[in-house]
């Protein structure tokens, strides 16, 4: 796999790292036609990885790099698919299946592989990150790596804090970037998506209304190219 772009982005609690990574030797342009029919890739509050421009409509699974990060993470995971599944329009389901994580290598097709380990990236070992490979623009598959410090005794997370950490890096598996801009809903809560909301603002352990355009852009886009 051909490993075109890489773009690196801080969060307080999670880094992601987005990969653009394609199944075959090029990545191929997406067609962009008149402004009436081409892609939305950004809005308020919330914005697509930049080699991503949809979702197609075949199933994903959520697969684990070994049996520690199944055992962990499987019950936060159900959650995270079946809220993807409601806002994609495409269904996400957790397996069983052991596929090795990798953040340079794309791995198979419409599956997100999570991975749950100390200090995942040495530079900020108190980050989580995520991200997406792309094939002809249309988000091809993903990887999660979970820093299981947030679970360690002593360290003082939350439920609700874990949650935020893998609902954010399931976005960036599907192709959810850091938005452009961080505002407030009426209910003062900023993007979950964003790079400096942390993971104190949003405790509903689900995306936010600032989240629900990107998914909703991701499926719709499909018909617009």
């Amino acid at each position: 796999m051909n490993h075109n772009r890489t773009s690196r982005r801080r969060i307080v609690a999670s880094t992601a790292f987005v990969a653009t990574l394609t199944a075959a030797a090029v990545l191929i342009p997406v067609h962009q036609a008149d402004s009436a029919t081409r892609p939305v890739t950004a809005g308020t509050g919330w914005k697509l990885q930049n080699h991503i421009t949809h979702i197609d409509t075949r199933p994903w699974v959520i697969a684990f790099h070994d049996t520690r990060s199944r055992t962990a993470l499987t019950p936060y995971l159900r959650k995270t698919a079946a809220e993807l599944s409601y806002r994609m329009a495409v269904k996400v389901t957790v397996t069983t299946r052991i596929v090795p994580t990798s953040a340079t290598k794309c791995g198979p097709s419409h599956t997100i592989s999570v991975r749950y380990m100390s200090k995942p990236n040495p530079a900020y070992p108190n980050h989580s990150f995520g991200g997406a490979c792309a094939l002809s623009g249309a988000a091809y598959s993903g990887y999660m790596y979970i820093n299981s410090d947030l679970w360690a005794a002593g360290r003082g997370y939350s439920e609700a804090q874990r949650m935020n950490t893998i609902w954010h890096e399931a976005a960036h598996a599907v192709g959810l970037a850091h938005p452009a801009s961080c505002p407030k809903d009426k209910t003062g809560r900023k993007p979950l998506m964003c790079d400096v909301n942390g993971l104190k603002t949003l405790v509903s352990r689900r995306y936010s209304t600032w989240e629900v355009p990107a998914f909703a852009n991701l499926r719709a886009n499909r018909n617009r190219i």
